[in-house]
């Protein structure tokens, strides 16, 4: 008997996606490191002639960042880096704050009961240990990201962790404005040396306020924020260029 054809087309644009999501990401870390500020114009044509790659992957990258409020978009005058403003930063930390202490209240337990998970945690200390050593401000910054990853993948709440993960890309650009008021990555690794201490030793009561000293604490008043400048306008993105 011949099969019946649903119409269904062979799946061939998973290394699309994969270019995409890779473009997003070097967009993000140049974002997130102040090498593409706010107001700095994206062409999407330059962009696929610097990464190698063709407009497709470019244009679905933006348009992805344009729905997470990265980039703005306006007719006629194309693709811009969005600046965060006090109400954004705040929301992303509130909605960090609320998943942090609901998925660590959940992995404090787990990593008291069983040492070993706090390896993955470990690592991304040391990572940013390292790269504070070497003023790597690029490596501080991914690992801090991966540090409450491992952390938050102790819970093993899939839901509140997808949920994270979908704000990750605003909170490693939020960090990377944290970084330049605040330039001192030794601080960030005393901060995360002491999140790792409240986790294997602290009164779980006191997660909240915790998290919410850890996340927000380094947050100046809007009258305080510092200004943004275009210096890095004319940054070619080879710097981060698809290998």
């Amino acid at each position: 008997m011949r099969q019946r054809d649903h119409g269904l087309a062979p799946i061939t644009p998973i290394r699309r996606r994969l270019v995409t999501d890779e473009v997003i990401d070097r967009l993000i870390v140049a974002i997130a490191i102040g090498a593409l500020p706010p107001g700095h114009r994206l062409v999407e044509e330059s962009l696929a002639a610097e990464f190698g790659v063709s407009r497709v992957p470019v244009r679905e990258a933006m348009r992805e960042l344009w729905l997470q409020g990265i980039l703005s978009s306006s007719p006629g005058r194309g693709w811009k880096v969005a600046a965060f403003d006090d109400r954004q930063i705040r929301e992303v930390c509130s909605v960090r704050i609320s998943l942090e202490t609901m998925l660590l209240a959940e992995a404090m337990p787990r990593l008291r009961a069983d040492p070993s998970r706090f390896a993955e945690i470990d690592r991304a200390l040391d990572e940013i240990r390292k790269g504070a050593a070497d003023g790597n401000v690029e490596q501080v910054q991914r690992a801090d990201v991966d540090f409450h990853r491992a952390a938050l993948s102790v819970a093993e709440h899939s839901l509140g962790l997808g949920i994270w993960e979908g704000i990750s890309r605003q909170v490693l650009i939020i960090f990377g404005l944290e970084i330049r008021s605040h330039p001192e990555l030794d601080a960030v690794v005393a901060q995360h040396e002491e999140l790792r201490r409240f986790l294997a030793e602290g009164n779980p009561s006191d997660l909240a306020s915790v998290l919410r000293e850890h996340i927000t604490g380094w947050w100046p008043s809007s009258e305080d924020q510092p200004e943004h400048h275009n210096e890095s306008d004319n940054w070619e993105m080879k710097h981060v260029s698809i290998a």
